[in-house]
């Protein structure tokens, strides 16, 4: 399956063929002493390139195809040298691993063990059969979205948001996911996300599924900071004392219709102004394509480095990860 993780297919290799996967890696070369097979679901297993060629040809695919559909098959991930070995490190990934669909699995016969995938976010939502998997599954049977259709909805609306606007579009998004989740882990209970818990058999105050239930009102907010950054695009040096007073009252009018406790939802918000001060103008590198490029967004200095392709948590500029249950917010 594309974005399959190298151990997840490993292991389906093994399994299909009857034989351990420390068999398996034995043929494919030479691996440290005593090192043995993780599950797919706990570490990432990487080959040298020769190592690549020779599972190909194991197979009878071609090597290209194969490094097209593992990405950690791919020039950038595989170990040096020209001798054909494997390692089977004990690392943080700048990935997740995260569980396929499982009627996506099922489809292409990948069996009981499921496909875990290489993928930026903890999480990720099946738009094909409404499934939503994420990093702490053990399998791939998920959480059936047909409860959630604006749960879904705001999904497909982010992808629009990313593509019109490309990396500000990125940002935002993950900086109204920041925002909207220290709501969240302030007030898990309330009756709009309890709602939405509820009707898809989900508890409300388990973190891995939160972004399920604030998915809507993230993209509210993301709209809310994209309006203000294009407003500050008009004035570039300032003042933008107008804009803020409209982003705090639209956001003010959001707190309001999630019953979220008085006084405390301003805290990120004004947090999130404090990081946004400074602004440079967009540049001809930062547009990408689009029909109205004159509506792009100013970039905010904060967000100038980041990388698009990160997790939402890198690329958010607020000093906090809701989604980590460990973290204080």
């Amino acid at each position: 399956m594309a974005n399959e993780s190298n151990c997840s297919f490993l292991w389906r290799v093994a399994g299909a063929q009857g034989v351990e996967v420390g068999f398996l890696l034995a043929e494919l070369g030479d691996g440290p002493p005593g090192q043995e097979a993780l599950q797919p679901h706990l570490a990432e297993v990487f080959l040298s390139s020769a190592a690549a060629d020779r599972l190909a040809e194991m197979l009878g695919v071609p090597s290209a195809r194969l490094r097209w559909a593992l990405p950690h098959l791919r020039e950038a991930h595989l170990l040096p040298g020209g001798q054909a070995r494997w390692e089977w490190p004990w690392q943080p990934l700048a990935h997740y691993l995260v569980p396929a669909c499982g009627l996506c699995t099922a489809a292409r016969g990948a069996g009981l063990g499921g496909v875990w995938l290489v993928w930026p976010e903890r999480w990720r939502i099946c738009e094909r059969h409404g499934r939503f998997t994420h990093v702490r599954q053990r399998n791939g049977a998920g959480v059936d979205l047909a409860p959630l259709p604006e749960s879904v909805d705001a999904h497909r609306r982010r992808g629009r948001l990313e593509r019109r606007f490309g990396p500000a579009g990125g940002f935002l998004v993950a900086d109204a996911f920041a925002l909207t989740g220290w709501w969240w882990r302030r007030a898990p209970l309330t009756r709009r996300w309890t709602g939405r818990a509820g009707r898809a058999g989900l508890q409300p105050e388990v973190v891995e599924t939160a972004w399920l239930l604030v998915y809507p009102e993230v993209l509210q907010v993301a709209r809310a900071l994209l309006r203000y950054e294009q407003q500050r695009a008009a004035l570039p040096g300032g003042p933008w004392a107008a804009a803020e007073s409209r982003l705090v009252a639209e956001l003010s009018q959001l707190a309001d219709a999630l019953e979220l406790p008085p006084g405390r939802w301003q805290v990120p918000v004004a947090e999130w102004l404090a990081r946004h001060q400074r602004c440079a103008l967009a540049t001809k590198d930062d547009e990408c394509g689009g029909r109205r490029r004159g509506r792009r967004p100013v970039t905010a200095l904060i967000h100038r480095d980041d990388e698009h392709r990160a997790p939402l948590e890198n690329l958010c500029c607020l000093p906090w990860d809701w989604s980590d249950s460990f973290a204080v917010v």
